[in-house]
């Protein structure tokens, strides 16, 4: 099948500088040897704990950083070597929604200003067209159309993040980068905005990269999975086979994690198979060899590489090479 979305190599590192004089201290890897791949009509979940180089590998996909190593490409076309043109397709091509629906609208501006944005700077149609156009958004979005004279403070949560989805979806893109676009909304609205992304899916032809740190969200969200430690893809799979027979001990930590209630203890407990215990792993080893439970002293000396152990099941382990 066609790729729309290529990741190659990708490897991003930030210097870690210190003291008054802001001398060296260390590196780290933020990204380190990534390979990704996105198809039409897909959704690829992106899950991992915080400062796993999620939104660093987001930023490096939107252009906004720039990679130390490797390539994205994006319906055949370099991200970071396009130009004139090619760089205009990308940008109509890729948008984003963000984790915080509030912060991500201009307070100042009306629904309706915020919503033709994209299509004034990419210069679609003219002002009747592009107020026509939102209309069909807010309605696309299970909003009132009434509405496009408002503020941003006038909404809840859930309905500044139909109007984040509205925008992002002005200019006919073919991805979103959805970077944990529920944690920040109340439980009861993260299904129906969920929802509403898989209706948008089925109805646009829409592709997906669907960043979060929760399992059970990207589970139900996700053909395809991509478990994220420390810079790198440990564990690649369907959703289904993931949860059925997870590989990598993180993945099964992850799952551990997840809130479930456990008689004998009290409300809130939760199952946990690890917890990170913030050593440093040696450079040469298996990036999760610090709180591994089956570390051996090849893990210690040797990275695993990311191998399809199963049918479109990748894992790097030394334990399944």
């Amino acid at each position: 099948m066609e790729k729309l979305l290529e990741v190659r190599g990708l490897k991003k590192t930030f210097t870690i500088r210190s003291g008054i004089f802001r001398k060296t201290t260390g590196y780290v890897n933020a990204v380190d040897s990534v390979d990704l791949d996105v198809f039409p009509d897909e959704t690829l979940g992106l899950v991992g704990e915080s400062g796993c180089g999620k939104t660093t590998l987001a930023k490096i996909i939107l252009a906004l950083e720039k990679p130390d190593a490797g390539r994205v490409i994006f319906d055949g076309v370099d991200i970071h070597e396009a130009r004139g043109q090619s760089l205009t397709h990308i940008r109509r091509g890729i948008q984003v929604i963000f984790q915080d629906p509030f912060g991500s609208l201009n307070p100042r501006k009306r629904i309706s200003s915020i919503v033709t944005e994209p299509m004034i700077i990419h210069k679609v149609g003219s002002k009747s067209q592009r107020y026509e156009r939102a209309v069909e958004l807010m309605n696309l979005v299970g909003l009132s159309p009434d509405m496009l004279g408002r503020y941003p403070h006038e909404f809840s949560g859930g309905q500044r993040q139909r109007i984040c989805i509205a925008r992002a979806l002005a200019v006919n893109p073919r991805l979103l980068l959805c970077d944990e676009p529920v944690s920040a909304l109340d439980v009861s609205i993260q299904a129906q905005v969920i929802n509403l992304l898989v209706k948008l899916q089925s109805e646009l032809s829409l592709s997906y990269i669907f960043i979060s740190h929760d399992l059970s969200v990207v589970g139900y969200i996700s053909h395809r999975i991509a478990v994220m430690y420390r810079g790198q893809i440990v564990e690649l799979a369907d959703s289904a086979a993931l949860f059925e027979s997870p590989l990598h001990p993180y993945t099964r930590c992850l799952m551990d994690a997840v809130p479930e209630p456990v008689p004998g203890k009290e409300k809130g407990s939760v199952r946990s198979g690890w917890e990170n215990s913030g050593d440093t792993p040696s450079p040469h080893g298996c990036s999760f060899s610090s709180g591994c439970p089956h570390k051996e002293d090849r893990c210690l000396k040797e990275k695993p590489s990311l191998v399809e152990k199963k049918p479109r099941h990748w894992v790097a382990c030394h334990m399944h090479q």
